[in-house]
């Protein structure tokens, strides 16, 4: 558990980086730079300290498919998070347990009978939320909340696909390096394709502090992350992390001045309450 919650406040402190950097650079550019340095930093620690040799094709393929779906949930995020206030990723990841729940479901055969009545009250708090922030400075559009879906869903199904990968006794830097490798392949070909090599030798030089340090704290989130999700389920782990959507929503607060109403508290407690149903139902 202690490693879930180091991971909880990395990640939630990587969203405000994200956030900051976000201001004044590309969304390509960012994510190439920043996974140069955490897949540098996962392959030569892999390299120098474990043995890859007993990772088969279809091994590959399988700890490959999860990073992918990770690849898609991070530039969802950043997409919205770029405009939108950091309060909007807190919401749409606590909605990610019901997305672990309909998987395990509708491929595990996991009964949804136990799970019904807090999954009611998650989409109830859920929908309250978005319907009182209409007319409101949080405002966002249609289209930020379908790629706020598709973020949940892409994120979810690549924990659900590590934590299967984890259980097979895949190494957690194996995991990492293949999937910051491809968030760095991703990157770098988006980033060329939009900007002129002279700006990117600029904002190299620029940002290369703030990347570096930030590739630090994400490479430790995503490590403490892998090795909780080893020691428990997903959907124990899935309830856990609830916590870093509430400290993303208090730090978006913290270093964004963002208002966070009484309304808005009393909706987050509602989807939180569902959370804790569907832990005791499950248990």
């Amino acid at each position: 558990m202690i490693f879930i919650m180091l991971s909880v406040l990395l990640f939630s402190y990587n969203n405000v980086l994200w956030k900051k950097n976000l201001k004044a650079t590309s969304i390509p550019f960012l994510v190439a730079y920043r996974a140069f340095f955490t897949s540098t930093i996962s392959i030569g620690i892999l390299l120098f300290f474990f043995t890859i040799e007993n990772v088969s094709i279809s091994d590959f393929i399988k700890i490959t498919t999860g990073s992918l779906f990770g690849v898609l949930g991070l530039f969802s995020m950043l997409t919205v998070i770029k405009k939108a206030s950091l309060q909007w990723l807190g919401i749409y990841n606590l909605l990610g347990v019901v997305f672990t729940i309909l998987y395990l479901w509708i491929f595990d055969t996991v009964p949804i009978k136990e799970s019904l009545l807090g999954l009611v009250v998650i989409v109830f708090g859920f929908v309250c939320f978005i319907v009182s922030n209409k007319q409101t400075q949080l405002k966002i559009t249609l289209k930020q909340h379908l790629i706020l879906l598709l973020m949940t869903f892409s994120y979810s199904f690549s924990a659900i696909l590590h934590w299967k990968n984890l259980n097979l006794d895949f190494s957690p830097l194996l995991i990492i390096a293949n999937q910051e490798s491809i968030v760095f392949l991703v990157g770098l070909f988006f980033t060329f394709k939009k900007a002129k090599i002279r700006s990117i030798k600029i904002e190299l030089k620029t940002y290369f502090k703030k990347i570096a340090f930030m590739s630090i704290v994400v490479f430790f989130a995503i490590l403490f992350s892998f090795l909780g999700l080893k020691q428990t389920n997903p959907i124990i782990a899935s309830l856990l992390f609830l916590a870093a959507p509430l400290t993303t929503i208090l730090f978006s607060a913290f270093f964004f001045k963002e208002k966070l109403s009484k309304k808005n508290i009393v909706f987050i407690i509602i989807i939180l309450l569902g959370a804790f149903i569907l832990h005791f139902q499950n248990n």
